[in-house]
């Protein structure tokens, strides 16, 4: 089975949080969804790889920028409508704040979606929604829909 015929297989059976296991960079950054009040949180548990700065003993950036990326893509293949998967073509983070070595949750919220493009916004946090440690807008590239051939 393809990667699209198994993200297409979770999103039928309601399982979008099990993506994060078919994606390479995200299952060995251990990161994990779930469904809380009917969002999908996306979350970056702690464990030392992830510190960048020994120092001060910070989350490395790029860490923290899988996860924003993760959420906006899993956010996406759950509330969007499209056929097959979407690409990212930029994203724009902002690190608001050091990350402590605690877990990082993220969730999103599609802004635009039209037939080729959609931009999804999402917030980092660790003790409240509130208090965001980064953001970002994240711009997919959605498949164009197959049109059928001209006799």
């Amino acid at each position: 089975m393809t990667f699209v015929e198994q993200v297409a297989e979770l999103r039928a059976e309601g399982r979008v949080a099990e993506i994060n296991g078919l994606v390479p960079y995200a299952d060995f950054l251990g990161v994990e969804s779930y469904v809380e009040d009917g969002q999908i949180i996306t979350a970056l548990r702690f464990h030392e790889e992830l510190i960048g700065n020994y120092t001060a003993r910070i989350f490395h950036g790029g860490a923290v920028g899988a996860l924003l990326e993760q959420a906006a893509f899993v956010h996406l293949l759950d509330q969007g409508r499209q056929e097959k998967l979407p690409k990212v073509i930029n994203i724009s983070a902002n690190y608001l704040r050091p990350v402590a070595p605690a877990d990082v949750l993220a969730s999103g919220v599609i802004v635009r979606q039209g037939a080729r493009i959609a931009n999804v916004r999402v917030r980092a946090w660790q003790k409240t929604w509130d208090d965001p440690v980064a953001t970002a807008d994240v711009h997919f590239l959605l498949s164009k829909r197959s049109e059928p051939a001209a006799p």
